[in-house]
């Protein structure tokens, strides 16, 4: 009895996974999407918009400790 129980679990675990790996097989569906662009959005950024302030986290500052 315990033995027919483990072999149906395996033949059902065998044939799940069987399934799933045929499965991954099968192409991807291809799908194109086009976008229409207006030319305003084309152009290119000011420089103002371009300025990135950095920060440091670490102290800079090199005076000797007493």
């Amino acid at each position: 009895m315990n033995r027919k129980i483990r072999l149906i679990i395996g033949l059902v675990i065998i044939l799940f996974s069987i399934s799933l790996l045929v499965w991954g097989y099968f192409p991807n569906p291809r799908e194109t999407r086009e976008r229409t662009i207006p030319p305003a959005e084309l152009q290119l950024p000011t420089p103002s918009s371009l300025y990135f302030e950095v920060r440091s986290a670490l102290n800079l500052n090199l005076e000797p400790v007493s």
